[in-house]
């Protein structure tokens, strides 16, 4: 079992001219109960978001569980998740990219995620438009 279930040396994370985090350095015991509270905008959802390997690092470096944020975040996401109370990221990609995501997380071959994509996309009338940023489409 490793010594540290979260180690974060220096994570820092930025968004074109917004900083979301900075300099974090962080070391969480295993074992141990642990949660970050802060106000809006303090940098704890960037946080998880770059410990589960969903985004990369601007610098630095993490593990959790022992496994590297930047080349092993599929072991990662397979041992531990977070359900966050608003996502951000998926409204801010593409169909296209979105699909690559869940593809990714569960771990498709990549012949077969492409192929699987362009037929979701082809069905639900939105081939041509694979490339907009979900969130600019119609909720209802």
């Amino acid at each position: 079992m490793n010594e540290f279930a979260i180690r974060a040396r220096g994570l820092t994370r930025q968004f074109a001219s917004v900083r979301a985090l900075e300099d974090l350095t962080i070391e969480v015991p295993a074992g141990s109960v642990f949660g970050f509270l802060g106000p809006n905008g303090a940098g704890k959802t960037t946080t998880i978001r770059l410990l589960l390997s969903l985004i990369a690092p601007t610098s630095g470096s993490a593990e959790v569980l022992g496994f590297d944020t930047l080349t092993q975040g599929h072991e990662i996401r397979a041992r531990c998740g977070a359900l966050l109370e608003h996502s951000g990221l998926y409204e801010r990609l593409s169909a296209e990219d979105n699909l690559r995501f869940y593809g990714r997380v569960a771990r498709m071959p990549h012949p077969d995620l492409e192929k699987r994509m362009e037929e979701l996309l082809r069905h639900m009338g939105l081939w041509d438009r694979r490339k907009e940023v979900v969130v600019k489409w119609s909720r209802v």
